[in-house]
């Protein structure tokens, strides 16, 4: 279960594919205090043509202290990509910039944490666009840091 739960996060991030599509309909849980304008991408393309939304649940998730994953792959959409990235612009305010890449002025990958006042809860939005257009977006909740995040996605020797 957790060598599956590590593949599904590389997989969202690394190599978005757009092979199936699954979705719930829910939204994330309330802990994100701040309204994120990136969950509006999610409501907006989730149920699309070329498009892979995924939402796993803390059932799925508790041994990472992961709270809510949701993410979103969307398939050559030039519309879709100046959405989020107008999403990311106001999202990123009060955000610790973790990692950002840009091109042509243009936000190519991201990688923000966004803490909840008063809570151990962070915030985390991942973003990257892919060299053949596939735009992927994940939103994480839960109570782990940058650094503990790091290394749920890249500790290969859990794979």
């Amino acid at each position: 279960m957790k060598r599956n739960v590590l593949l599904l996060l590389l997989w969202a991030f690394l190599f978005p594919i757009v092979t199936m599509a699954a979705e719930t309909g829910k939204n994330p849980p309330k802990d994100a205090k701040k309204e994120l304008k990136i969950k509006e991408v999610f409501r907006i393309y989730g149920k699309r043509k070329n498009v892979v939304m995924v939402e796993l649940s803390e059932d799925m998730l508790e041994t990472y202290n992961i709270a809510y994953y949701q993410g979103i792959t969307i398939k050559n959409d030039p519309e879709a990509l100046n959405f989020v990235r107008k999403c990311l612009e106001k999202d990123q305010d009060g955000a610790k910039k973790i990692k950002e890449v840009m091109s042509d002025g243009n936000i190519i990958s991201a990688y923000y944490q966004i803490p909840v006042k008063d809570s151990p809860v962070n915030c985390f939005i991942l973003f990257k666009i892919n060299k053949k257009g596939v735009i992927t977006l994940i939103y994480i909740e839960g109570e782990l840091d940058s650094d503990d995040l790091i290394t749920i996605l890249f500790n290969k020797k859990d794979l």
